[in-house]
């Protein structure tokens, strides 16, 4: 390969400049695929922040379940109340969990999430606690609490500052709003009791001191249009009112508290008097406290989404900006070459269309046909530079080409005449052979010398067969022809009286249908080469079977069937492949079995298909469809209608022999065109004694036994 790139001159023209532009498009390809690697980074980043966003938008909903099963279980409104509460609760939760499912959490969340998991695990119990309500307050809150741990966790996941900061004031709202809510629980709980005991006072100021602390962090992160927001909701008069009775409980006494009392003999405790706070004020204040809290959640929490989704949708703007940059710079770099490298392409391009349609259409056609003029069409490039030079010398080339096509065209019609003139002349002298060894058969009564005469009447036949082969693959037409019709029995019988093993086969009842004259010849004549083939490739003591029958549209189908070794798929499609070739013009090639090309030119030349289909190991099926108008049905009788061509003939009958002496024009002389000049048959000898026909047809028996192949001759 070191090689190939050291030889730079050999290189093709569009390589050439290519390596001209491939460095500067290298480099912005890779300076813009980083640029896309990092803006599809950052937008997935923002993918999985938007998926955090929705985890909280799916904790806010439980948080604020928990706080009002608290309110409701300090203010004792009802088992009913508390029910309702319970099961909006528990579908904030599956839909929490079903959210979390759905998102890649860290290591540190899922602690978290775990840890509020085994609380909320607890709150069955806790809703059932009505008796110590203080306590189930501080199990509450501190549910409330650790689920509030695990938000601040998630908005510490938010990694861009702009989202970090909105984030965190979500938490810190939401935590103000937790403190306004768990006053709002402990002041109910303390005035369902009268008064409020001392360790909920001292909770109460540490909430209050909580909620400055983080209202001041909140104010230290919010934007100008967060604490604008913050201002007008969380400085209303429900605000005010609610510090007012706020500080009132607080400097309240306590039931606990020490007792103060006068009298002159003891010392008799005043009991205090119960906070002078209404519930229903107080709820009231602290309820509208955190609805306007509320707001200002809903708003962050917009603002929120809203800024992961536009910084998503800004990411993957670059990057398709980034992208649509990188494919423009290529287009440019890709029209710079084409317009610099098409008017050095142009007359190579010219040339190679020319050198392809003169190789794969104009001298093929010309081959095939052989006829063609020797003017050629020359090569459209008419410049006098390199390319110029090479297109005339093609024309040169092409020129000489043609020549050498139309003198082999005349040296192949040569051959094949020759052919034609050589098939006919051996056919002519087969044709008296075998009418000779006819007659000395009838005559003949030694068995011996009866087996020698079918040995020969075998030999003979088939020699017929090739000869007509040859003509068929030469492009001329044989001589024997029918010039009637032909029931389709009798050309069962007369393609296997053509073969060799003819005994082997089995002719069976054909339909009622006769095929035309001038196709019987040479459907005999492929139904012989079908059959040859078949007792030529089965084992000698199988049969072959040929039948008929008509299929749907009066269509002959012929089957012939042996029992073989079959053909393997990949073969038979060739074979197949082959016998639909044959009728195309192909060139005959080199076939083990000459017969298969011999076999298609017949099929085309009268529309007949055939096919073949096997399975391994269980034979071969050659399947031949006749065209209806090439067969039709006849609804009389064949005995009949024979019988009147022999008597229209004024033929004196004689014995029919099976076998190979049964040919097509010994079966019925009527059936074919007497060619001119041929001798009347001899006049039927007299009538023989009981005893002497007795000894001919057994001598004719032992003949035909002695007379049979001892192997079967590959073709």
């Amino acid at each position: 390969m070191f090689k190939s790139l050291a030889n730079w001159r050999n290189w093709r023209l569009p390589v050439k400049l290519a390596a001209v532009l491939i460095v500067p498009v290298f480099i912005a390809v890779g300076a813009g695929v980083l640029q896309i690697q990092s803006d599809m980074d950052r937008a997935e980043s923002y993918a999985a922040l938007q998926r955090l966003v929705k985890v909280r938008s799916a904790l806010i909903p439980v948080i604020e379940g928990v706080q009002a099963e608290r309110r409701i279980l300090a203010e004792g409104s009802g088992p009913q109340a508390l029910q309702d509460q319970v099961r909006r609760t528990d579908d904030a939760r599956t839909a929490l969990r079903g959210q979390v499912a759905k998102t890649s959490l860290s290591g540190v969340v899922t602690a978290r999430m775990d840890d509020v998991r085994s609380r909320i695990g607890g709150l069955p119990a806790l809703r059932e606690q009505t008796t110590d309500v203080p306590g189930a307050i501080r199990e509450y809150t501190a549910l409330t609490e650790s689920m509030l741990d695990v938000d601040e966790v998630l908005a510490s996941e938010f990694g861009d500052a702009s989202l970090f900061r909105t984030a965190m004031g979500l938490h810190h709202v939401m935590h103000v709003q937790e403190q306004v809510l768990y006053q709002q629980a402990v002041v109910l709980s303390g005035l369902t009791r009268g008064q409020l005991v001392t360790a909920e006072v001292r909770s109460l100021v540490e909430s209050n001191v909580k909620l400055s602390y983080i209202a001041g962090e909140f104010a230290a992160l919010a934007t100008p249009e967060q604490l604008t927001m913050w201002g007008t909701k969380f400085n209303s008069p429900d605000t005010e009112a609610h510090r007012k009775m706020l500080a009132t409980a607080l400097l309240y006494p306590t039931s606990d508290a020490p007792a103060t009392g006068t009298g002159n003999t003891g010392t008799n405790a005043a009991k205090p008097k119960p906070l002078p706070i209404a519930a229903s004020d107080w709820g009231r204040a602290s309820g509208a406290v955190a609805k306007s809290l509320d707001v200002v959640v809903q708003g962050l929490q917009n603002d929120l989404r809203d800024a992961a989704n536009r910084l998503r949708d800004e990411t993957s703007d670059q990057a398709g900006t980034a992208s649509a940059i990188l494919f423009a710079s290529l287009i440019l770099a890709g029209t710079i070459g084409f317009v610099v490298g098409r008017y050095l392409l142009r007359s190579l391009n010219a040339l190679r269309r020319s050198a392809l349609e003169v190789a794969w259409h104009k001298l093929p056609e010309m081959v095939a046909t052989g006829r063609g003029s020797t003017e050629i069409e020359p090569v459209p490039v008419d410049t006098t530079e390199e390319f110029g030079q090479v297109a005339r010398a093609f024309d040169a080339v092409h020129q000489q080409a043609v020549r050498s096509v139309i003198e082999q065209a005349g040296m192949r019609a040569n051959m094949r005449n020759i052919f034609v003139n050589l098939s006919r002349r051996s056919q002519s002298l087969v044709e008296r052979q075998l009418k000779l060894m006819e007659e000395l058969e009838k005559y003949e009564e030694d068995p011996d010398q009866l087996a020698n005469l079918f040995k020969l009447d075998h030999l003979a036949t088939r020699m017929r067969r090739n000869n007509e082969n040859l003509m068929v693959l030469s492009g001329g037409d044989v001589a024997r022809r029918f010039h009637r019709p032909i029931p389709l029995t009798d050309v069962l019988r007369a393609a296997a009286a053509e073969i060799e093993q003819y005994q082997r086969v089995m002719v069976h009842t054909a339909p009622n249908a006769e095929v035309v004259g001038y196709v019987a010849s040479d459907l005999v004549r492929l139904l012989a080469e079908l059959l040859d083939n078949a007792t030529a490739f089965s084992p000698p003591h199988t049969q072959v079977s040929i039948s008929a029958s008509i299929e749907a549209g009066d269509i002959v189908q012929i089957d012939v069937v042996d029992h073989g070794i079959g053909i393997d798929p990949e073969a038979l499609a060739v074979v197949n492949h082959r016998l639909e070739a044959a009728g195309e013009g192909a060139d005959v090639q080199v076939f083990r079995e000459m017969g298969l090309f011999v076999v298609g030119r017949l099929a085309e030349r009268h529309q007949i298909v055939v096919r073949l289909d096997a399975q391994q190991g269980k034979g071969t099926r050659a399947i031949v469809l006749v065209p209806a108008e090439l067969a039709p049905r006849r609804e009389e009788s064949w005995e009949s209608f024979r019988g009147e061509a022999v008597e229209h003939q004024h033929q004196p009958a004689r014995p029919m022999m099976s076998g190979p002496a049964m040919d097509p024009e010994s079966a019925s002389a009527s059936w074919f065109e007497s060619p001119a000049g041929t001798t009347p048959p001899p006049p039927a000898p007299a009538r023989q004694t009981p005893e002497s026909a007795r000894g001919f047809l057994d001598a004719f028996q032992r003949g035909v036994q002695r007379g049979l192949p001892d192997r079967q001759e590959s073709r």
